[in-house]
């Protein structure tokens, strides 16, 4: 399975065609999972990650700029308890080919519902690791397929927690 994932990355990462590059600016939206990771699994199920904003700039071929603005939704495992966790997240975006590497760093809140009740805490430090395959629809029109490892530590928390995304989106390329 290891060999496969390394293959299906390599080719990923080794194709260089021109149809990401003959547009210097995007804007997208996308959906799709939010899978928790370690500790924050144990309390939340996956839930939904939505991308309002998915935009990026090419200064040349290989080098840009992305902004990102999304949240994810969680149920809690226990109780009747909503997890919610917004960001807008900004970096530089590298490119190969129709594949795009996108480290960023991420302004963050979280916000727990309880009935009527609301807690929101605040986050010390969040980022976005990324990574988007993007695939030309004709035109100024395309499809992104994003995979985004989000991690984030909550103020006075002894560890950080994660979120895997996994999510598909439009773009429209100008």
């Amino acid at each position: 399975m290891k060999k496969l994932l390394l293959t299906l990355a390599l080719a990923l990462f080794l194709t260089n065609t021109s149809t990401a590059q003959d547009f210097k600016k995007y804007i997208g939206v996308s959906i799709g999972a939010a899978i928790p990771q370690g500790d924050l699994a144990d309390a939340a199920k996956t839930g939904l990650d939505l991308g309002l904003i998915n935009a990026g700039y090419r200064f040349n071929e290989t080098w840009g700029a992305t902004v990102n603005w999304g949240a994810t939704s969680h149920a809690s495992k226990e109780g009747d308890v909503t997890i919610g966790v917004g960001y807008f997240a900004v970096g530089p975006m590298i490119s190969f080919g129709d594949f795009d590497f996108k480290p960023q760093y991420a302004f963050s809140s979280v916000s727990m519902k309880s009935g009527g009740m609301e807690l929101d805490e605040d986050v010390e430090s969040a980022w976005i690791i990324g990574a988007t395959y993007n695939y030309s629809l004709g035109g100024n029109w395309g499809l992104a397929a994003n995979l985004d490892y989000f991690t984030f530590t909550i103020e006075d928390a002894e560890d950080s927690d994660s979120i895997m995304k996994f999510s598909v989106g439009v773009q429209y390329k100008f």
